[in-house]
């Protein structure tokens, strides 16, 4: 199974067709697919010479409830706003 795309996140998040977060979305793509590297000792995105190593289903899915995690926790600090994102847990 190949890596997770900016098409296959936005499609778990139901965001097909809604381009105004995909800024958001690709930071937080390739650091859940940094953290799979590193809590699965594999290597998916630098080619050896035997190549890529293939993504798990499970890691799959994983990646993408990573990026949708981290797109619902983010928070708009920007100056002069009093907007926060609220944790309920």
């Amino acid at each position: 199974m190949p890596m997770p795309s900016l098409s296959d996140v936005k499609t778990h998040m139901n965001l097909e067709g809604i381009n105004d977060f995909d800024a958001l979305l690709l930071p937080l793509l390739n650091g859940a697919i940094c953290r799979a590297e590193n809590m699965t000792g594999r290597n998916f995105t630098q080619e050896s010479k035997e190549g890529y190593e293939v993504m798990n289903a499970e890691v799959f899915k994983a990646v993408l409830m990573d990026v949708t995690t981290g797109f619902d926790s983010r928070q708009d600090n920007s100056e002069g706003t009093d907007n926060e994102a609220v944790n309920a847990s």
